[in-house]
């Protein structure tokens, strides 16, 4: 992990944002409680190449004129102590290139002004045009809870879905739920998180998709991807690059039908709208925190 007393620039944002999540009557009570869990959240993208023997060439960010120097300083450290199992072209290593989105959070420490900065999640790779599954048309979106939306409540819902070779949705399940607003209480929360999951899965089930034409996921018996969806109020803004948001992670879930499979390592590190395998690219072996 990576901690620093000042966060230059970074501290005074997040403190005003917290700030803003922290006012309102509907925090009466729970006030210190929702200020421990409250984080500050980006995601930065970019390149990686990965040597023969799975250790890292150099990495390069998109737009890392605008990121703040922490997000910059704990990208090099980390990504110096990466270890990647090695990829294979016709089973011998070779060196790669490939995509890479990283979420990075701040919280601020018990009792101190300082703020802990770590990377929570990261997703490396990126299948080609055709390689993997596309959806058959737009993606339904889900209907705006009604309660949710009066109470201004926003909220993200990370939805996985077991794919069948027709393309319909085959099981869908609600990954992670983190919440931009706060309530009075966890269990409160709860419920803001299960109606913004349900409003999510209800429409994920009628979602449909197009099997790949080629690579070596043609021929799966099915395809597992991980679709965010957000519940944004008509005037917010989503994140540019280099922004830190303010949210409330929900805990993490998973389902009999994921076999085992560990998806935490990018479980909220999507970038926008879009369709985001799990599986194919490169793994990695070591702590996304080097050390």
């Amino acid at each position: 992990m990576g901690n620093w007393n000042v966060m230059q620039r970074t501290a005074g944002l997040a403190c005003v944002l917290l700030a803003c999540m922290l006012q309102g009557d509907a925090l009466a009570g729970g006030r210190d409680e929702i200020r421990k869990q409250a984080e500050m959240s980006m995601l930065v993208t970019g390149n990686i190449e990965i040597e023969r023997d799975g250790s890292v060439a150099k990495y390069e960010l998109d737009d890392a004129a605008k990121l703040p120097p922490v997000a910059v300083r704990l990208m090099d450290r980390a990504s110096a102590t990466w270890r990647f199992d090695p990829v294979l072209v016709d089973g011998k290593p070779v060196r790669a290139r490939t995509a890479m989105t990283v979420r990075l959070a701040a919280r601020q420490r018990e009792n101190t002004e300082g703020f802990e900065v770590r990377i929570t999640a990261a997703n490396f790779g990126k299948f080609a045009d055709g390689e993997w599954v596309s959806s058959k048309g737009p993606l339904l979106r889900p209907k705006y809870p009604p309660q949710a939306a009066a109470s201004g409540v926003r909220g993200t819902v990370y939805v996985i879905v077991r794919i069948g070779r027709d393309g319909k949705v085959e099981d869908a399940m609600a990954e992670q739920v983190n919440l931009g607003s706060v309530d009075r209480t966890e269990a409160a929360m709860q419920r803001w998180r299960d109606s913004l999951a349900d409003a999510s899965l209800q429409t994920a089930r009628r979602w449909r998709f197009l099997p790949p034409t080629q690579g070596e996921e043609v021929d799966a018996p099915f395809w597992l991807a991980r679709v965010p969806v957000s519940y944004l109020l008509p005037n917010d803004k989503k994140p540019e690059s280099g922004e830190w948001e303010t949210y409330i992670p929900g805990p993490r879930q998973s389902a009999p039908w994921l076999g085992g499979m560990d998806t935490s390592l990018g479980a909220d590190a999507v970038a926008g709208d879009g369709i985001f395998p799990l599986k194919g690219g490169p793994r990695l072996l070591t702590p996304l925190n080097g050390g």
